[in-house]
């Protein structure tokens, strides 16, 4: 789960370092005390993380923590549900501020969007599999698909192949 170097932002530049000493410790710890990357993280830098962006929220992409470390300075990781996206780390708290709004903000704000743009594709199909076929528990509760359609193109299929099936059959035993 590891880059090979991290990301700093300071005095408004980033610029790149080898990884310090705390993070090879929670490396250390995720692999002999089988613990959680963000637990270790938690262990190591001696706080506790914050979360930036809506937990839970339908088509969130992307995860935004950081831990506020009186020692190490405020490290940050950007995720999605599979996979470190980027970790920065600011030394300075003077520097966090136009870090978070030069930087920070627009992020959020477009997973946010994002987000919404997923969770209101869900409110449209629920709606309209509810005005095609009323209210029932044919609407899939993730998609909000209707599932009606699909059944009956499966039973059309069905009804198709047995047709023919008994076409064959008949054209055979006049054979």
């Amino acid at each position: 789960m590891s880059f090979e170097r991290l990301r700093v932002y300071d005095a408004g530049r980033f610029h790149e370092v080898d990884l310090p000493d705390w993070y090879h410790e929670a490396n250390r710890l995720i692999e002999v005390e089988r613990i959680d990357w963000h637990r270790a993280l938690e262990r190591v830098l001696d706080c506790e993380h914050t979360l930036l962006t809506e937990e839970g929220l339908l088509g969130g992409a992307l995860e935004i923590r950081f831990w506020p470390s009186e020692i190490h300075g405020i490290f940050m990781l950007i995720e999605t549900p599979l996979s470190l996206v980027e970790q920065i780390v600011v030394p300075n708290p003077a520097d966090w501020l136009p870090f978070l709004s030069r930087h920070l903000a627009p992020l959020i704000a477009v997973a946010n969007q994002s987000s919404l743009i997923a969770l209101h594709g869900r409110i449209g199909n629920a709606f309209i599999a509810w005005a095609r076929h009323g209210k029932g528990s044919h609407i899939g509760r993730e998609t909000g698909e209707s599932r009606i359609d699909l059944d009956n193109d499966r039973d059309r299929r069905r009804a198709q192949q047995a047709r023919a099936a008994m076409e064959r059959e008949r054209r055979e035993g006049r054979t």
